[in-house]
């Protein structure tokens, strides 16, 4: 009994040596490990962006809740097997206890980003801009938690982990307007006049344009180029077609609740600059309709 209890002090001794003189990473390479642990991360999001915005906002109910919580279990699952195999003793794994809920507050993160963003998006600037969150974020866990950090680099790392979502969602807001313009690059630069309605929101959807106008009733308007267009109207049963110059117009009434909507007359197209088109409210899409 003596000879054991011996030997299980001994042990116990020698593995307190083995995590005493383990090595130290410097918070420097702490740091860089963390950037290297967010590379997984980073590829998720770049191939998920797209997939957040589309079909009408289903994309973002896949991604969030059904392929995010098997991607975040992964590389949790991931994190958990480097740090059991990789740490040298139980302190050194205590600093590394991030790697395995890193992926879930990303997770929590890119959601509130989702949610809180638009409605207009650059998806390569904000696949850069979240892939950038997620790297300054794990590379600040990491100094953060690093042995022997200086107080100063460990006052940072706390401000670039705390700090870095919101700067991206403020930058996503001021974008806005500049986003917006781009949409119009391509479409009709005009707006309808429809004796008694007003412009309400606008959509540029390509090399078309899309209105919302109040009045008596409220119609969408879609404006199209056209070159060997007659000029002319054609009614239709909820609406018309009508061409001015080189637009045509597809003008569709939403409610005939009260019979077939009667156009008005002197219906026509004025120019309209694209910082003007940018800052109309944004129209809902047709696409799913």
């Amino acid at each position: 009994m003596l000879t054991v209890a011996r030997s299980d002090a001994g042990w116990q001794a020698g593995a307190m040596d083995h995590e005493a003189t383990a090595p130290v990473i410097r918070w420097w390479r702490s740091g860089l490990i963390g950037v290297g642990a967010a590379m997984p991360m980073v590829v998720t999001v770049y191939a998920n962006a797209a997939d957040v915005s589309a079909m009408d906002g289903v994309g973002g109910v896949l991604v969030f809740l059904v392929w995010g919580p098997m991607i975040v279990a992964g590389l949790a699952v991931a994190g958990w097997f480097a740090v059991w195999h990789v740490g040298s003793g139980k302190a050194q794994r205590r600093r590394w206890w991030w790697v395995v809920g890193a992926p879930f507050a990303m997770w929590g993160v890119l959601l509130i980003g989702a949610l809180t963003s638009g409605p207009t998006a650059s998806i390569s600037e904000q696949r850069r801009g979240w892939a950038l969150v997620v790297v300054a974020m794990y590379g600040g866990a990491a100094v953060w938690c690093a042995t022997g950090t200086p107080r100063t680099a460990r006052l940072l790392a706390g401000v670039v982990v705390v700090a870095a979502a919101p700067l991206m969602i403020a930058y996503d807001d001021a974008s806005q307007h500049r986003w917006r313009e781009a949409t119009y690059a391509s479409a009709p630069q005009v707006l309808p006049v429809i004796p008694g309605y007003t412009v309400v929101a606008a959509r540029g959807d390509g090399t078309i344009l899309e209105v919302d106008m109040r009045g008596p009733t409220l119609l969408w308007v879609s404006v199209q180029r056209c070159r060997d267009c007659s000029a002319g109207q054609e009614p239709t049963v909820d609406g018309l077609t009508f061409v001015d110059g080189g637009f045509r117009l597809w003008i569709l009434a939403e409610d005939t609740s009260t019979g077939q909507w009667m156009p008005p007359d002197n219906i026509h197209v004025r120019s309209a600059t694209i910082d003007e088109l940018a800052s109309l409210p944004l129209a809902a899409s047709r696409d799913s309709d």
